[in-house]
């Protein structure tokens, strides 16, 4: 049976490429594309494949965005990033938030057919010289230990405990904007981007319990 692919890229011409690189392989199955990261969300909600290529860059809704959405639904779709960017920070953020893989937009249309193949068959797939910049990544995080100052941790807590940054500006008598400078500092220390993630690591270095 064909893996079910959907696609999701903004520009028209390169999303094009990928489309007539997937119909060509028998293995392989499109069901649908898009150029929007909301529009693609809806689309593999309702049409449920296997694996879904995306943009790390959509309108709408990024690549990553549309995969923490997924992972909170029934979904068996696996999720396959696709980015001109190579930053290990980006790396790490996508794989932690569940994706099946991480491929370069440089890479030719067989790598990407492959790596379809791979993230299909349940493999991690990144891009050549990607491992590299993961792993310092990883290590970064790794050496970074508890390192919040004491208000940060404070913050932090509170996030975890639901208040938006005004409830915590109240509790801790500091204004809306120091408190969102605050948590600034936190999200970049924890290496996070939403409150979400930064409960998650916070929990997971040990500064939540």
């Amino acid at each position: 049976m064909a893996t079910r692919v959907f696609v999701s890229e903004d520009h028209p011409v390169y999303r094009e490429g990928l489309v007539e690189s997937i119909r060509e392989r028998p293995e392989l199955e499109l069901v649908g594309e898009s150029g929007d990261g909301l529009q693609a969300l809806d689309r593999i909600r309702e049409l449920r494949p296997d694996l879904a290529l995306l943009d790390l860059r959509l309108p709408g809704l990024d690549g990553i965005g549309v995969l923490r959405e997924l992972a909170n639904e029934p979904l068996d779709t696996r999720v396959l990033l696709l980015s001109a960017y190579s930053d290990g920070a980006l790396v790490y953020e996508a794989l932690e938030a569940g994706a099946a893989g991480y491929i370069s937009k440089d890479a030719a249309a067989e790598e990407i057919v492959a790596a379809i193949n791979g993230a299909a068959a349940g493999e991690t797939v990144l891009s050549p010289g990607l491992e590299q910049r993961l792993m310092r990544q990883i290590n970064r995080h790794e050496n970074q230990g508890c390192e919040l100052s004491a208000r940060e941790g404070e913050i932090v807590a509170l996030i975890a405990d639901g208040l938006s940054s005004g409830g915590i500006g109240e509790q801790l008598h500091l204004s809306e904007g120091t408190v969102k400078t605050y948590t600034r500092r936190a999200f970049e220390k924890l290496g996070v981007s939403s409150r979400a993630a930064a409960i998650a690591e916070a929990m997971r270095r040990g500064i939540l319990t």
